[in-house]
């Protein structure tokens, strides 16, 4: 038995001095950044003007770096209350600066931004109308391992500063770093995207001053390039989801947006509303041509240029938040969505674009403890969803104005070019049957059909193959849901089984047991109707019923219907229509056309209001034809023409594949195409199956 008498008492915390240091070396990522943070604080000083100066006896190896501003300055109280208090709570207490400002740093460590850029801070304040001004020496190697902050004394004075109207001055004595023009170029470029273009800060510039490199050194702006972009869509987007603005190519406006519905019928934004301005160039060399005859640039620089300032940024109350739009920050995986649909779809070096929100219009999207991004939450997964709406409506109508090159008609079936029969016939009228140009011309027909009949059907499995992702994706979802339900119910089973169950908990978990046989039984389904697109089974002709497959390929949706609440409708012929083809290649089509109406039902309308779906199946003398229509936005006149090209999609993240392999999977047996005449308001297709289908 422990017999050791029990002890209390309190004690106090006693950060070590190398707190500081820490503050500075990794919550501030680099010294760009550290200047940054400095620049930010002149700004919710009230300064018009802030000053950046690199000195020393050797222009290109500074020695100290000055960051100078014309703001309210600070007194000896506002010093020993602010600056001396690491994480003050001093611009907490208020949102704005006396000045009216968005304070743009509240966590008091800003200024420790200074500990990585040099080894002292000599600061110097004056505050308006005062003579006196208070002055303070940092000396960072105090603040090291074997210290403990209380331990620190740091000295100041108040004394005449006759050399200073009103302001602050900042001396960073001992640069850590070796500068280079790297690391100016970054400086400049940071700086120069530090306030928001939407010209919500009219009142507040930056000047560098960097002798050893003169090109850097003035008023930070934006490189012309920048200023003028291929591109500029900019508008806003408010809290319903409807968007007005305006899109102009080369400096003309070619389509304006009033109150334009994004995302769907019932879709809100979680974010709030935000602003956008996004300018966007082409980077291939017949895009970049004029531009290289505007600038006196070659191609190269230019797209130097681009490199360094392409990204989205997010400005909050003017000012940027950082990392969003750094180099190599792709935060929104734009080259991701580009790589898959490389035709229509931006990639992060292509564009330069701005968010403006808001700290009272956007207050879900909050700031890390780290001072770099925000919190990862609903509001901003929907920040990131509606502005790639928004961004969809510029690379839609850049892909009807961007010059591009057309290999083909898409309207003309691919293996057209190879039917040689009228070739045929009007050289064996003319020179008849027995003529030995005839005979050959005949036999390099035979040639042609069957070597373009073993290129049809290596071209369909491979078409197959590529479809083959969107119907796995499918039976995933559809798999997860019973699997879920399951494992839940199994669980319930368990706690019942534990103790003793009368009659009435018998028959509950009877009941369960034959949901649980049910829900298997939907596996099962769903294994056996992915079991015909396996390599081994795709593009072999089988004999089947047409109605049957096209509610085969419903049943498969099911889930998908059944929660959008939509109604769909197959009629056919009073008998079956038998056919020996491709079953694959048959529903490969039916699942595109069933995935597009969902989502377009679903955004017309909203998320689960309805939609209705018809299917017509028809008998022709040869094969057969679906009719294919729903209620829903139906397509614009002036898109009929591009729905079959390859990567053309106006879905926000589409790949712009699904009706153009539905086009080539159905050349074989005849042709699809898009109608304007049927019995609902939305799209309508017609797929005619005329040959090779067995009947």
């Amino acid at each position: 038995m422990d017999k050791m008498p029990t002890r209390k008492g309190s004690a106090s915390m006693r950060p070590r001095a190398r707190l500081i240091g820490l503050i500075g070396e990794e919550l501030i990522s680099d010294e760009p950044v550290a200047l940054v943070e400095l620049v930010k604080n002149a700004y919710d000083a009230d300064a018009s003007c802030v000053e950046v100066r690199f000195e020393g006896k050797d222009p290109e190896r500074p020695e100290s770096i000055m960051v100078v501003d014309d703001g309210i300055g600070m007194d000896l109280e506002t010093v020993l209350a602010g600056w001396f208090e690491p994480g003050t709570v001093l611009k907490r207490k208020f949102e704005r600066s006396p000045g009216g400002r968005f304070y743009q740093g509240a966590k008091g460590i800003g200024r420790f931004a200074s500990a990585r850029l040099a080894e002292a801070l000599f600061l110097e304040s004056k505050k308006v109308d005062e003579n006196r001004g208070v002055s303070v020496l940092l000396d960072w190697g105090q603040f090291d391992d074997e210290s403990y902050l209380d331990e620190i004394t740091i000295d100041y004075e108040v004394v005449p500063m006759v050399d200073m109207v009103h302001g602050t001055r900042l001396t960073l004595d001992g640069v850590r770093k070796n500068w280079e023009n790297s690391d100016y170029e970054e400086l400049f470029a940071r700086l120069s995207r530090l306030m928001s273009p939407f010209e919500d800060v009219t009142d507040f510039k930056i000047n560098l001053e960097i002798p050893g490199y003169p090109h850097f050194s003035g008023e930070v702006q934006p490189p012309e390039l920048i200023l003028r972009p291929k591109y500029l869509l900019r508008g806003r987007l408010n809290t319903s989801g409807y968007f007005t603005g305006e899109l102009l190519v080369d400096g003309t406006i070619i389509k304006t947006f009033e109150n334009h519905k994004t995302g769907g019928k019932d879709s809100e934004p979680l974010c709030g509303p935000f602003e956008v301005e996004i300018r966007a160039w082409d980077r291939d060399p017949e895009g970049l041509g004029p531009i290289v005859e505007r600038h006196g640039k070659g191609i190269r620089e230019i797209r130097g240029i681009l490199d360094t300032y392409c990204g989205v940024n997010i400005y909050r109350d003017g000012f940027r938040v950082y990392p969003y739009g750094q180099r190599g920050n792709d935060w929104l995986n734009l080259d991701i969505r580009s790589r898959l649909n490389p035709v229509i779809r931006l990639a992060n070096n292509q564009i330069v674009a701005a968010i403006k929100i808001s700290r009272q219009e956007n207050k879900d999207l909050r700031d890390r403890s780290t001072r770099e991004g925000m919190v990862l939450n609903d509001a901003h997964s929907s920040l990131e969803k509606w502005f790639k709406e928004i961004l969809s409506l510029l690379e839609e109508e850049r892909y009807g104005v961007r010059p591009r090159r057309k290999p083909s008609n898409v309207d003309d079936p691919l293996f057209e070019a190879f039917d040689l029969r009228t070739t045929v016939q009007r050289t064996v009228g003319e020179l008849g049957e027995d003529h030995e140009v005839s005979t050959m011309i005949q036999d390099t027909e035979k040639q042609v059909i069957e070597g373009v009949e073993r290129l049809q059907d290596v071209f369909s499995r491979l078409s197959l193959s590529a479809g083959l992702g969107q119907m796995v994706d499918i039976v995933i979802h559809e798999i997860g849901s019973p699997l879920g339900k399951i494992n839940r119910q199994l669980l319930i089973l368990e706690r019942q089984l534990a103790g003793l169950m009368n009659s009435d908990e018998l028959n509950g978990v009877n009941r369960k047991i034959e949901s649980i046989r049910g829900w298997l039984e939907q596996i099962h389904n769903l294994r056996q109707r992915l079991e015909p697109q396996t390599p081994a089974k795709r593009g072999r002709a089988t004999t089947f019923d047409v109605r049957e497959e096209v509610e085969d390929n419903f049943h498969l949706y099911e889930a998908l219907i059944k929660k959008q609440q939509i109604q769909y409708d197959i009629s056919s012929p009073d008998g079956p229509i038998i056919v020996k083809m491709s079953r694959a290649c048959l529903g490969q089509i039916l699942v595109n056309l069933i995935d597009n109406s969902i989502f377009w039902l679903t955004r017309e309308k909203g998320s689960g209001s309805g939609g209705k779906i018809t299917v017509s199946i028809q008998s022709l003398e040869k094969g057969f034809r679906i009719l294919f229509s729903d209620d829903g936005p139906g397509i614009p006149q002036l898109d009929e023409g591009k729905i079959f090209e390859p990567y053309y999609s106006k879905k926000p993240n589409g790949m712009g594949l699904g009706l153009y392999i539905c086009r080539l999977l159905i050349e074989p047996y005849g042709r699809l195409f898009c109608r304007n005449d049927g019995n609902q308001l939305g799209a309508c297709f017609e797929a005619r199956f005329e040959r090779s289908v067995g009947r």
